[in-house]
């Protein structure tokens, strides 16, 4: 492998991923009052995802994801021509695009949620990897059939995204947006 590929593997890949990122960050901002699974339990008597997981936070997440989707599409241009040292392939990004990424990632998170309850842990409890990359797997099921994603951009994507969402966790703890720090 090329080692000098790697950065340009990483702003690409941190390009095609920005809008999940940012509807699994800026979702718990649309404190909702409905949890998506209205309160239901499984047979086992176990909550299906939570109060956590609500309808207001869900949309907010996909309309974040399309909004950031809008601002790249607007970006594009002025990025690809200027004169950039690096020869770099970014992904045509569209409020659409950003919409599908959004919902992978709000998708991914329901997904991590229902195993969480399944395994018994708690709402709020750490699932090490398992609360880190839910949301990055939804996202990236959701676009890869629309989306030219390189394998590069995933091995990427699965390192670095446990470190951005431990120190977003972080972040928002410290801004009184989430109750704990992981």
């Amino acid at each position: 492998m090329d080692y000098g590929l790697i950065p340009i593997y990483f702003i690409e890949a941190i390009w095609f991923i920005l809008p999940a990122y940012a509807a699994n960050g800026f979702a718990p901002l649309f404190r909702g009052k409905i949890p998506i699974d209205g309160g239901r339990n499984m047979r086992d008597g176990r909550r299906i995802f939570g109060d956590g997981k609500t309808r207001k936070g869900f949309l907010g997440g996909c309309i974040v994801g399309a909004a950031i989707g809008a601002i790249q599409m607007l970006a594009y241009p002025y990025i690809m021509t200027a004169d950039l040292p690096l020869n770099i392939s970014l992904v045509m990004m569209s409020p659409v695009l950003g919409f599908l990424l959004g919902f992978g990632a709000m998708t991914g998170d329901l997904a991590g949620s229902f195993v969480k309850r399944r395994l018994d842990i708690k709402r709020g409890k750490a699932a090490p990897l398992l609360d880190q990359i839910d949301f990055l797997v939804g996202a990236i099921f959701f676009t890869f059939l629309i989306a030219d994603i390189k394998s590069q951009w995933v091995l990427v994507l699965l390192v670095v995204t446990p470190l951005f969402h431990l120190v977003a966790n972080v972040i928002g703890y410290f801004l009184k947006v989430k109750a704990v720090p992981y």
